[in-house]
């Protein structure tokens, strides 16, 4: 049974990379491992802090990289960047993101996310590695690509989920797993917790998106900065909204995480029993 195993944790979306915290890294990995977070996906966001994320999962074993242009730094695009992006990619054990697509903002050029995002998405499929997708007020847009691009050979995940439950079985046909971040503690997050409890115990992952989302808890940071070490606390609260027994569902996150990134975690997934 899974409450009879060690609770294990994968932050499946952090960005470890971020000045807010850089020159606090060995404290905070140490702290994960402290809470049972054996693994810490950390993704780039701009060809800028392609470096520095290379250099971290160098250095510590638990860190695990993926390297994408987020839809918010389109401006910092080379003119070459999709050959430093795959080149980077091809030549490590790493996954592709953050990417995706977000139309919050009415100005921003959606012609211009969605090629780019295209290009990340023929990367993942011609590398076969996970992909690590932002979506927000882009619905519509993702589906018309996922529909042209087919379902993903590697799983990919959407995360830090804003979209409706609905939205969930769609997804999953595109071999997609559902991320959830501190977002689903906050007290009125009703649409976020429906999608939660739509989302089949096989297909649901965890993550903090380090250093933002905080978790809505009673003593909160004061600094406000998030860190992988709270991934037992969103799973706890995340748990009981789902109305499944905390280790079921860690176990399954967990075992799920795993699955995604096998390829980049290769050795065996200890202790996992169904």
């Amino acid at each position: 049974m899974a409450s009879e195993q060690i609770m294990q944790y994968v932050d499946a979306h952090c960005h470890l990379h971020d000045r807010r915290i850089a020159q606090d890294v060995s404290g905070i990995v140490q702290r994960a491992a402290d809470a049972g977070v054996t693994h810490m996906v950390t993704c780039a966001t701009m060809e800028e802090n392609f470096g520095a994320t290379a250099t971290l999962s160098r250095q510590y074993p638990a860190i695990v990289p993926c390297y994408g242009i987020h839809p918010w730094f389109l401006d910092s695009l080379s003119p070459c960047w999709q050959q430093v992006l795959g080149d980077r990619v091809a030549a490590t054990a790493s996954g592709v993101g953050e990417t995706g697509l977000d139309f919050m903002d009415k100005n921003a050029d959606k012609d211009r996310q969605i090629e780019v995002f295209a290009g990340h998405l023929s990367l993942a499929l011609d590398l076969e590695r996970p992909i690590n997708i932002h979506i927000r007020k882009a619905w519509d847009a993702f589906i018309r690509l996922l529909k042209k691009t087919g379902p993903l050979k590697t799983p990919g995940l959407v995360h830090s989920f804003s979209g409706s439950a609905d939205m969930v079985k769609l997804l999953m046909r595109y071999n997609l797993y559902i991320s959830f971040s501190g977002s689903v503690t906050r007290p009125g997050a009703k649409k976020v917790v429906k999608a939660l409890n739509a989302v089949p115990g096989d297909r649901v992952l965890l993550e903090t998106d380090t250093p933002d989302i905080y978790p809505s808890v009673p003593d909160p940071d004061p600094h406000g900065l998030n860190e992988p070490k709270n991934l037992p606390t969103i799973a706890q609260i995340a748990a009981a909204r789902a109305g499944v027994p905390v280790p079921d569902f860690v176990f399954r996150a967990y075992a799920n995480a795993r699955k995604i990134f096998a390829t980049l975690i290769p050795e065996a997934i200890h202790g996992l029993r169904h």
